[in-house]
């Protein structure tokens, strides 16, 4: 979408402000934000090309990546206050009732990123980073250097920029003047000026004419009277959308609609859903062919091999035989006819009686008989091994196969999940606070440890419970990805409910206090006299104390686009699941308790053992 696309969208999409965000999905680099206003609609942005509304792109139910996640946190029920294009440029700001704003960025490689009150990047879709801007979490959001407003130009500037280029003027109204190429174009048309000429021998009658057809253009847009169309060529293929017709297509069929976005929609869909169709049709074919052919190859391996042992066998079972016939071509006589299919030096060819028949086998005469059965045994082995090899491949084709599969299926049927990574946190209890920061907490003495030792930094929190064996945890004042983040004091309540519930006071309270403090009060430093054990360290000052519940929330999130189940505070985990339940002090086996949520979850029986904490359990809230 050029910069005129995004001011008629955006103008189109004033019928929205005032409705109210749903949930948020995403596939890839593919948002789908719902809208209820008049009914539900659905926002949808491909990631630096495309954003309008849409009625044929499906949602998909499985569990959504992170960015989705943070959207749903904070958009959700959240109504629309304004839709706007920033000046010229191709970016698109939504700006919500609670000041959060989602900024689509629709050029070069793109972008879409939530930015809270304050200006500052709550999440991107992908962090990057250039010279003048950084696109991370906690970082102010800096839009790229704006570029010329064609709309603010009154004729003197415009004049001025055609008399200091030494481009032509095509290149001039593109690259100085900031509008797109086709629009360009037509600018020249209607002017009736070469798009050839050097802008800087354009006279003032040139230049006048030049600009009255940009303001003509300038005005169907102002005026918002869109014509939206298709172009699509003799044999029906599409070539362009468009808001307006504008010339160069005369020879092409034009599709009139309704609105901007149905256009982009059916464009959309056709042109590039479809060209996806076809490729991931094609790949699959190719894929099906390559697996046929690599069971072929195990075939011939498997017939391969069991012919090289049959060949080395029938040399043992005839040992005396073969050693006469080797013997006898050396020196060129007392060959048996009856053996000998052919000789060829060094190669001699016989027909072995073997097993009820025969087996033709070629012998080295260079070699020993026993030589000569191992050869046969050694080529037998070989080719078992390409039979493993191509067994493998075969199993990477059957994954590549069954990933088309999938793609290609309804999203409502598709269940498939991105293989799960390992992040280093997970070696520890750990969850995401409702504001995004990263909690970590030991399980043992060693783990305690080396939570303190090695992850307290400055600006960071720790926070422990007067318990004996309670975890030393740690609050980062990141994300979970490593992105700055400051610790708000939910957080820290959060994490002290945490560390508190994970202690042994689960089998004895039902409410109880943990504290924080700052990481220079903590020490590995006893008073003089004392001895500190292992896991254990002193803090020094003043505790800030936190009365919790002792519980603990389950549910499935996402963390830098896989799915986890995660254990911490309910109200972090409620933030972020859709599925979760809620357990405190009870009489249920744990091991049981992990076994009924595993098969509810979806999830291993192992990932549910984890987060649930030590003792007997009872479902207190649910939410599945």
């Amino acid at each position: 979408m050029d910069s005129f696309d995004i001011y008629a969208i955006v103008s189109e999409m004033q019928d929205m402000v005032g409705g109210w965000v749903g949930k948020a999905y995403q596939n890839g680099d593919e948002v789908i934000i719902k809208v209820r206003k008049e009914g539900n609609k659905s926002l949808f942005i491909k990631n630096g090309r495309w954003i309008f509304l849409s009625s044929r792109i499906k949602t998909s139910e499985s569990h959504p990546p992170a960015f989705a996640m943070a959207l749903r946190k904070y958009t959700n029920n959240k109504k629309i206050q304004s839709i706007s294009q920033k000046g010229f440029d191709r970016i698109v700001v939504i700006t919500l009732s609670n000041s959060y704003s989602i900024v689509v960025e629709l050029f070069a490689d793109g972008n879409i990123t939530l930015v809270d009150a304050e200006g500052n990047i709550v999440i991107p879709l992908k962090f990057q980073s250039w010279s003048h801007r950084e696109i991370r979490p906690g970082r102010k959001y800096l839009p790229p250097p704006p570029r010329t407003n064609p709309f603010d130009l009154d004729f003197q500037s415009f004049y001025g920029m055609l008399k200091e280029s030494e481009k032509d003027v095509i290149r001039t109204l593109v690259m100085d003047v900031n509008l797109p190429g086709k629009w360009g174009e037509e600018i020249c048309s209607s002017a009736g000026i070469d798009k050839n000429t050097v802008s800087g021998e354009v006279g003032t009658g040139e230049a006048e004419k030049l600009y009255g057809a940009m303001e003509s253009v300038l005005a169907m847009f102002r005026e918002g009277k869109f014509e939206p169309v298709i172009v699509a060529d003799k044999e029906g293929i599409y070539l362009d959308v468009l808001p307006f017709p504008v010339g160069g297509y005369d020879d092409c069929n034009v599709i009139k609609f309704g609105t901007f976005s149905d256009a982009l929609d059916e464009f959309f869909s056709k042109s590039f859903r479809g060209k996806e169709e076809i490729a991931s049709s094609n790949e699959m074919e190719r894929l099906l062919r390559q697996m046929e052919q690599q069971k072929e190859a195990i075939k011939n391996f498997e017939r391969d091999a069991e012919k090289r042992k049959s060949e080395g066998d029938a040399i043992y079972a005839n040992y005396s035989a073969c050693e006469k016939m080797i013997d006898g071509a050396r020196e060129k006589e007392g060959l048996d006819e009856k053996l000998v299919k052919s000789y060829s030096y060094p190669n001699l060819v016989l027909a072995l009686p073997y097993g009820g028949g025969e087996v033709e086998v070629t012998l080295d005469v260079r070699k020993s008989v026993s030589q000569n059965a191992n050869a046969k045994y050694e080529a037998g082995k070989k080719a078992l091994e390409k039979v493993e090899g191509a067994r493998r491949a075969m199993e990477k084709t059957a994954l590549k196969l069954e990933g088309l599969k999938t793609k290609s299926a309804p999203d409502s049927v598709s269940k498939e999940k991105k293989p799960a990574k390992r992040f280093w946190f997970e070696n520890y209890r750990w969850f995401i606070s409702s504001d995004g920061n990263l909690v970590i907490g030991g399980k043992d003495a060693a783990s305690n440890e080396k939570v303190v030792k090695k992850y307290l930094k400055t600006g960071d929190k720790y926070v422990h419970a007067d318990v004996h064996g309670a975890p030393s945890c740690v609050v980062k004042a990141t994300d979970a990805e490593g992105g700055n983040l400051d610790i708000s004091e939910k957080t820290l309540e959060e994490a002290c409910q945490f560390a508190l519930s994970y202690s042994k006071a689960w089998n004895q309270f039902s409410s109880g206090t943990a504290y924080w403090v700052n990481p220079e009060q903590v020490s590995k430093t006893p008073e003089s006299g004392e001895y500190l054990p292992r896991g254990a360290f002193v803090v020094r000052g003043k505790r800030n104390y936190v009365k919790c519940n002792i519980e603990i929330g389950i549910g499935k999130v996402g963390v830098g686009g896989c799915e986890k189940v995660m254990g911490g505070a309910p109200s972090a985990v409620k933030s972020q699941s859709e599925q979760w339940v809620v357990v405190e002090r009870g009489e249920e086996d744990k091991n049981k308790m992990a076994k009924y949520l595993a098969k509810r979850f979806g999830a291993g029986v192992e990932e549910m053992q984890r987060v649930i904490p030590p003792g007997g359990v009872k479902i207190k809230e649910e939410h599945t």
